[in-house]
C-alpha cells in the first residue's frame, strides 16, 4: 500500500540559480528529497506549459510515497528564497481533495 504526496511548487525564474546549479534555490528541497525519498527529485514542466508565451515563473512536480509533510513544508519555509512572495509549495496527499498552500515566508 502506498500513501503518495502530490507537489507543486512555483517560484521566480531561476531562483537562487548559480553557474553551478540546477535549479538554484529549488536544489535545497531536491537535496532532501533525493536522501530522504529514494533519490526523488523535483522535476521542471516549464517546457510543457500550453499557450504561445513562455511562463514567467518556474513550475516544478514531484509525487513521493510518505512524505513527512511537516518536515518538508519546514524545510520550505527555511529555504532563504530570492523572491520569497513568488515561491508557493502547493500539497495535496491520499484522501485529500483539494490541495493545501503554502507560502515562503517574507
Amino acid at each position: 500500500m502506498t500513501c503518495i504526496s502530490n507537489l507543486i511548487l512555483t517560484t521566480s525564474i531561476h531562483d537562487g540559480a548559480w553557474m553551478n546549479s540546477d535549479y538554484g534555490s529549488v536544489d535545497i528541497l531536491n537535496d532532501y528529497l533525493y536522501k530522504h525519498y529514494q533519490g526523488s527529485r523535483f522535476s521542471s514542466v516549464n517546457r510543457h506549459s500550453g499557450g504561445r508565451k513562455s511562463m514567467s515563473c518556474d513550475v516544478f512536480i514531484a509525487a513521493i510515497d510518505y512524505l513527512n509533510v511537516d518536515e518538508f513544508v519546514a524545510l520550505f519555509y527555511q529555504v532563504s528564497w530570492d523572491k520569497p512572495e513568488e515561491a508557493q509549495l502547493m500539497i495535496k496527499t491520499q484522501g485529500q481533495v483539494t490541495f493545501t498552500l503554502y507560502q515562503a515566508k517574507i
